[in-house]
């Protein structure tokens, strides 16, 4: 048997006659379309926007980075916002405000945020997109709005809680520090009256300015430490054990001794040079530069090695590496300042008993009082970041009231309908020809039996439609001859 030929002259001519059908089918498709649009209920989208700052939390305010953060760790920030931002303590409260309960139960979580909430963070900028979809114009604004301000509100409870732990440290280390300095200057008075010391030499007060120096960059680099140490025990409480047992990377580690030796050399530095000196710019700048390659360094890890946690803990897994970095240069600082306290004490041997006693109460004096001013300082500060808002996060545009649904698209959904009717019929009717096999001329005789035709015998409706046309063409002919003779 030959392989049947497909004409497209031929497929034309099958559309051609079967035009009616074509036209039934794309009408079951549009009259579908329109049940749909009909049925479907107007969904709505409204858009706010937000800038999501670097954050400058407990930790990165001890190891301080460079004012501008690499893409990875705004990245990373814009991320762990999203997420918070989708969280169950933001979307379950707006679940409950705006929807109605349906057999008893709210919408479930998952399908609502998968559904109904997206985030769209805008390429090589801090600006942060969240899209919240709604069954009218108001009910999408309203959700938008509230989820917008509980996750403004959820920012706040997880800043304050950072605080507060900071604040509870530092009052107790005011009341004690204010105890100290009382006693110091006590003793102080009673050792000036004593040896009727009221005026120092040249070289008591170099060797008294000093001691104040080196004593004030101890006394700041242990409540450095302290306060590092105050927030590590406060990540790992929050942290999984799984989070917590997280091993620092080996590049990690380097960067760790290369930075303490950094500040080590920096404080040796101490009573030698003002800030302006060349090599103390050459230091700070030095400084400045291994702490930012180990805060990308701290981004890149967690990133990798925690890859399937959620957004938050890996922030605080950041925040852990970052507090421990910085517990490792307040001890490495304490050996050199331990170093230079030693010479010093060398030169302060050399004079005379009573000058040496002199020198070191008024050295726990001036110590003491560093350190009270330094802590009441840093207490004031947590007292105003515990009930502050946090301003890494900003609305840049509220959340508009749309004008028009965005789905279902009525004249795309009836232009797709129609071209799909029209796709289907067409191939319905092509389809059916070609699946015709039955003898249907004489053509068909000679190609599939391979018999010559000897004849063929015309059906009476063929043989009534040529007598029509015999007689059509016999009147014409009469018609124009009759019009010739005028």
């Amino acid at each position: 048997m030959q392989d049947q030929e497909i004409d497209l002259k031929e497929l034309w001519q099958i559309i051609d006659d079967n035009k009616k059908t074509i036209a039934k089918v794309t009408a079951g498709f549009l009259a579908v379309a329109a049940a749909y649009l009909i049925v479907v209920p107007p969904t709505y989208q409204s858009t706010s926007l937000l800038r999501i700052k670097q954050d400058k939390g407990l930790s990165s305010s001890i190891l301080s980075a460079l004012p501008t953060g690499s893409d990875q760790m705004i990245k990373q920030e814009m991320n762990t916002d999203a997420e918070i931002l989708k969280s169950r303590n933001v979307v379950i409260p707006v679940i409950k405000q705006t929807e109605e309960l349906k057999d008893g139960k709210y919408p479930d979580y998952e399908g609502y945020v998968k559904g109904r909430i997206t985030t769209k963070p805008y390429k090589d900028t801090q600006i942060l997109e969240v899209d919240v979809t709604g069954r009218t114009p108001e009910k999408a604004q309203e959700a938008n709005s509230l989820l917008v301000k509980g996750f403004l509100n959820r920012l706040t409870e997880l800043s304050h809680a950072e605080s507060q732990a900071t604040r509870k440290f530092l009052e107790q280390r005011v009341a004690s520090a204010k105890t100290e300095l009382a006693g110091a200057e006590d003793r102080l008075k009673a050792y000036q009256v004593a040896h009727k010391i009221y005026s120092t030499t040249d070289q008591m007060k170099g060797l008294a300015d000093q001691l104040t120096e080196l004593d004030k960059a101890k006394a700041q680099n242990q409540l450095d430490l302290e306060t590092a140490q105050a927030a590590l025990g406060s990540i790992k409480g929050q942290l999984s054990d799984a989070g917590a047992g997280i091993a620092d990377s080996p590049a990690i580690q380097q960067y760790k001794t290369q930075l303490a030796q950094l500040e080590a050399t920096k404080a040796s530095y101490t009573g030698k040079y003002t800030d302006e000196h060349p090599k103390m710019q050459e230091i700070n700048q030095q400084i400045a530069q291994t702490r930012q390659a180990l805060n990308d360094e701290i981004s890149k890890i967690v990133a990798q090695q925690a890859p399937s946690s959620s957004a938050v803990q890996q922030k605080l897994l950041s925040d852990k590496f970052s507090s421990e970095a910085a517990i490792a240069v307040a001890q490495s600082k304490n050996a050199a300042i331990a170093a230079l306290e030693k010479k010093n004490d060398a030169e302060i041997a050399k004079l005379p008993e009573d000058q040496q006693g002199y020198i070191r109460v008024k050295r726990d004096a001036d110590v003491a009082q560093e350190i009270y001013v330094m802590l009441a300082k840093r207490l004031e500060e947590a007292k105003v970041a515990e009930v502050m808002v946090p301003n890494e996060v900003q609305v840049i545009d509220e959340a508009t009231l749309p004008e028009r649904p965005i789905k279902p698209r009525k004249a795309l959904t009836l232009a797709l309908a129609a071209i799909l009717g029209i796709l289907a019929g067409s191939g319905y009717t092509v389809a059916k020809a070609l699946m015709y096999r039955k003898i249907r001329s004489s053509e068909d005789v000679e190609q599939y039996l391979q018999l010559p035709v000897l004849g063929s015998i015309p059906d009476a409706d063929s043989l009534k439609e040529q007598d029509n046309q015999k007689e059509t063409g016999f009147k014409a002919l009469i018609h124009s001859l009759r019009g010739g003779k005028k």
